[in-house]
């Protein structure tokens, strides 16, 4: 759908005469956009050109993960407000101060005007909207409760992302601290030791103590190759993204390392595991069948290990077998999740027992998250502390030693 461009004059709540731009559907949707910023319009004419044109061009993803949970809160409360979809759709096209996201939310409004679902209106922009989104959404329609499925939706991956931004915050405060104490210790190598150096040489006899001249020689060492250095370590990690992104077993090998790398691999192992958790039940509760959901799983995982045990699953139940098999299987599953689907088979009752396992995974995701926090922060200060502990060691040690030889 292509917005029209429109050039206006306004004036403000304080008087002020005001000129800009504006894209919308027609000129009345214009003004009542203006009108949503207390202006009032005194005059608008329609325009078009090449740069508008290429304005209107986005590249990547629009919808972020905050954007998207904002976007269903907002329209879930005026559905539940009584408020017919298309003019929801309408009130929040109007609201939007970025101009793409207002684009976006038009050209849905514009779908449904023209006789499409909302969950096709959806489907419609895969690039924003998830698959297991469209699908909830379409069960809503069909079953007359979409403003509850679109709240619960956004609750669903509100969850989601406490969890992966949980999991991230645990991640990233290693890198950073491993990250500070290599520049400390390149720093102190190529701007700190060098001195001690100069010191020495002005004292004639005078020896450097191991441990300093250890660092100077590494000080040197680097200054020397630096460029082939780190221009290696480089190479390493262009040839490690390019092999991982091209060649799949690679990939699938790097993935089951990091799986299984110490502390970590665990967090990887939680995250999956909860997002199959959350996503079956969210479906399978709905009236989504089990081949179905899975299937849409298998489009939402991007682990390849947890994406072949999908596949697996999808395979056993078509031979027959249990759904709960495959998960038995791979040792990437915690036993519990393996057990409590078992039991759901065994009961009748999977939808529940998932919709258990997912309030299971969500209240202990966070106190895991913590734990890990706790335990991994306090090793790395101290392996960072020991670093500059050592190298403030190698450089007193010859300053004493002069005190000493004087």
């Amino acid at each position: 759908m292509e917005l029209r461009n429109f050039k206006y004059v306004a004036l403000t709540a304080d008087g002020k005469v005001i000129k800009g731009r504006i894209e919308a559907l027609n000129k009345s949707v214009s003004i009542k956009y203006l009108q949503t910023k207390n202006y009032t319009v005194k005059s608008m004419t329609e325009y078009s050109s090449f740069l508008a044109k290429l304005n209107s061009i986005t590249i990547g993803k629009l919808m972020n993960d905050k954007a998207l949970i904002f976007f269903l809160k907002q329209l879930g409360s005026l559905l539940n407000a009584g408020v017919n979809i298309m003019t929801a759709l309408e009130l929040l096209a109007l609201q939007q101060d970025s101009r793409l996201l207002r684009k976006l939310y038009f050209e849905l409004y514009q779908q449904v005007y023209n006789g499409f679902s909302f969950s096709k209106a959806l489907a419609k922009q895969p690039k924003e909207f998830p698959t297991m989104l469209v699908q909830m959404i379409e069960i809503g329609e069909l079953s007359g409760d979409l403003p509850n499925t679109v709240l619960k939706m956004a609750d669903y991956y509100e969850r989601q992302m406490k969890i992966s931004q949980g999991i991230k915050g645990a991640v990233r405060m290693p890198i950073i601290y491993l990250v500070a104490a290599l520049l400390i210790a390149v720093g102190m190598l190529l701007f700190v030791f060098p001195n001690i150096t100069n010191l020495f040489a002005s004292f004639e006899g005078a020896e450097l103590p191991g441990i300093t001249q250890f660092f100077l020689d590494a000080g040197d060492f680097v200054a020397a190759y630096a460029i082939p250095l780190f221009g290696s370590i480089g190479l390493i990690f262009i040839a490690t993204f390019i092999l991982n992104k091209y060649v799949p077993k690679f990939h699938y090998g790097l993935t089951v390392f990091n799986l299984n790398f110490p502390i970590f691999g665990k967090l990887i192992q939680m995250n999956n595991q909860i997002m199959i958790a959350n996503s079956l039940s969210q479906m399978l509760s709905r009236g989504i069948n089990s081949i179905k959901a899975l299937q849409t799983i298998k489009g939402l995982l991007t682990n390849i290990v947890y994406k072949e045990l999908i596949i697996k699953t999808l395979n056993y139940i078509e031979d027959g077998k249990p759904f709960s098999k495959a998960f038995e299987e791979s040792k990437y599953i915690d036993s519990i999740m393996s057990k409590m689907i078992n039991t759901g088979e065994k009961t009748g009752d999977i939808p529940k027992l998932m919709e258990n396992l997912s309030t299971y995974y969500n209240g202990v995701s966070e106190l895991r998250v913590e734990q890990l926090k706790n335990a991994i922060q306090p090793i790395l200060l101290i392996f960072v502390y020991a670093i500059v502990g050592v190298m403030m060691l190698a450089i007193m040690l010859p300053m004493l030693s002069l005190g000493g030889q004087i």
